[in-house]
């Protein structure tokens, strides 16, 4: 599970190199397909260090390099693109209904995915279930085991926590309490994951697949049993020191409460309104694009919800001055670009004066948000430009 690409060098001199490595996947990344002379420009390198890195990155499978540009004065241009199967990853995804796992390529695309629904969380039915679908997917023909590039695990910040809300028994607080996930899974798997609190995950799989690229300083929010969300600044994804930066589920609403954001804008209210009307609440995890049966109580949702949102959305603005808020949840799409639109009308009663307003903007990865940000871990973790690798010590 390792290329010449994830292999630790062992002095300063090579940090740089891999730095300058990770400059030009990720310029690439941000821009699309480009010839040296322009990946030159825009990194700020010599033509010669950067055709080094280019024909490495190429050996490695890591680039694939495309039809000569041709037209122009003096040598065709040719543009050097990544290339999708140069790497893989596994992302598992555990949340409080459903738990996914998906092994995806470098630029996003799922190859394979496998998930499991449930009323709440039972920690040795999804030990099982991961067990048994990382076995899966890892035998498939879509699965490279020499470009794997690891293992990504997310899950809510504090899962055992509210599940009284969610109608768990007592003891599946003390089950989840007494487990070390990160051993559980590593045993159950046979590989170390890297892991992540879920939102987080989802704002870095958006960040390398979808809208995150085109704004480099955002707040993302995604919606599903609780509203969370994660924080991208500089193009970097901010992970915080107790890796829970962005939460905005946990902003206040009003100085005359102790509401928070995630008891009006989270579906576990529309779970709720499910249940006060007679129906049932599991028909919008086991059938997430199938929303249109229940349209009067999602609008309704959607309303209650986007006012504090956009409150969200001014005071990170206000701190930070953000260039988006992209929102994602477990929702089919017309209910996120109905809520998008009703959080931009709800924003426009919100006095923006001295701070210049935020773009609102769907996100693209939707329900799999969450476990491709689980497989975006590894990929981050090996190819993301991050400054921390030029500040390791000399072997």
């Amino acid at each position: 599970m390792q290329s010449r690409a994830t292999q630790s060098r062992g002095s300063n001199q090579v940090a740089v190199r891999q730095y300058n490595e990770r400059l030009v996947l990720q310029t690439i990344r941000l821009k699309g397909a480009l010839p040296k002379a322009e990946l030159a420009r825009l990194i700020g390198l010599t033509p010669q260090t950067v055709t080094h890195i280019v024909r490495d990155l190429e050996a490695d499978g890591l680039l694939v390099r495309g039809e000569p540009e041709r037209g122009r004065v003096g040598q065709p241009s040719v543009p050097f693109d990544l290339n999708p199967d140069g790497a893989q990853s596994i992302g598992i995804h555990i949340g409080r209904r459903s738990t996914e796992i998906v092994l995806i390529n470098q630029i996003g695309h799922i190859l394979a995915k496998l998930n499991t629904v449930y009323a709440y969380p039972e920690p040795e039915a999804i030990l099982s279930f991961i067990a048994s679908s990382y076995r899966s997917l890892t035998k498939r023909k879509a699965c490279h085991p020499n470009r794997l590039m690891g293992v990504g695990v997310c899950e809510p910040g504090n899962i055992a926590g509210w599940q009284q809300l969610l109608g768990a028994p007592p003891d599946i607080l003390d089950h989840w309490n007494a487990l070390d996930l990160g051993d559980a899974i590593e045993q159950a798997i046979g590989v170390t994951p890297l892991f992540c609190n879920d939102a987080t995950a989802a704002c870095g799989a958006e960040l390398l697949f979808g809208q995150g690229r085109h704004y480099a300083n955002h707040l993302y929010t995604y919606i599903g049993s609780f509203i969370g969300g994660g924080l991208v600044i500089d193009g970097n994804l901010v992970i915080g020191r107790g890796g829970n930066a962005g939460a905005i589920g946990s902003m206040p609403l009003s100085p005359a409460s102790r509401e928070q954001l995630i008891d009006r804008s989270s579906l576990l209210q529309l779970e709720e309104a499910l249940v006060a009307s007679g129906l049932d609440r599991t028909t919008l995890w086991k059938d997430p694009q199938g929303w249109e049966e229940h349209q009067g109580l999602v609008s309704k949702w959607i309303r209650d919800a986007a006012p504090g949102i956009a409150m969200a959305a001014l005071s990170a603005t206000a701190l930070l001055e953000l260039d988006a808020l992209i929102i994602d949840g477990a929702f089919p799409d017309w209910v996120k670009t109905e809520l998008v639109i009703a959080v931009e009308q709800a924003a426009d009663n919100l006095n923006w004066e001295g701070i210049e307003r935020t773009f609102i903007v769907e996100g693209t990865c939707g329900f799999h948000a969450r476990a491709m940000g689980g497989a975006s871990l590894p990929l981050l973790s090996q190819f993301a430009a991050d400054h921390q690798s030029l500040m390791k010590a000399p072997a």
